[in-house]
This record gives C-alpha cells, structure tokens and sequence, in this order.
C-alpha cells in the first residue's frame, strides 16, 4: 500500500503539477527576457539622453563664449564712441573759444573803458 501512495504521488506530480511548473518557469523565461530587454531599452535612452545633454551643455557653452565675445565688441565699441564725443566736444568747445575769444576781448576792452 506504501508503494500504491507513492506511485500515485508520483502520477498526480507528473499528470498535474509538472506540467503547471514547465509553464510557470517558460513563463519566468519569458519575463525575465523581457526585463532585459526593457532595461537594455531604457539604459539606451539614458544614454541618448545624456548624450543630448551633454551636446546641449556643448552649445550652451559656446552661446556663452560668443555672448561674452559681443560683450566685449560692445564695450570697445562704447569706449570708443566716448573717446570720439570727448574729442569732438574739445574740437567743438575749441572752436567756440577761437569764435569768441576776440568778441570778449573787445567786450573786455569797451568795459575797461567805461570804467
């Protein structure tokens, strides 16, 4: 009787539970492959990602340097344009003074007399 119980387990786990269990682990299979496939995806769109990133940071990065580049043109640019009002307004006021210089000596002169 012992053998009987044994041998009919032993059918019953082949008939039912083996089958169950061959599915069950090519089912595992089959996840666990597209797990790794999922995560190989994802790592690859990281990657692209950071590379994106990177590329930005690149560009940005010369945006900058350009920026500061026309800062300083403006700067001279300005500087330069100070420079050149200074010395026209000296040209300007010299020659107000060489116009007037004679009328307010002659003014000078006429009130010295008066006086």
């Amino acid at each position: 009787m012992g053998e009987n119980v044994i041998s009919e387990l032993r059918q019953l786990f082949q008939d039912i539970i083996a089958p169950d269990l061959k599915a069950m682990v090519v089912r595992m299979d089959g996840l666990q492959r597209q797990m790794e496939l999922s995560e190989k995806s994802v790592a690859a769109q990281l990657e692209a990602n950071r590379a994106e990133l990177n590329a930005f940071r690149s560009e940005l990065s010369a945006f900058r340097t350009e920026q500061g580049a026309f800062r300083s043109e403006m700067n001279a640019f300005r500087a330069e344009m100070r420079s050149e009002f200074q010395a026209q307004r000296n040209l300007l006021l010299n020659e107000v003074l060489r116009e007037t210089g004679p009328i307010r000596e002659r003014i000078a002169s006429l009130e010295a007399r008066r006086a």
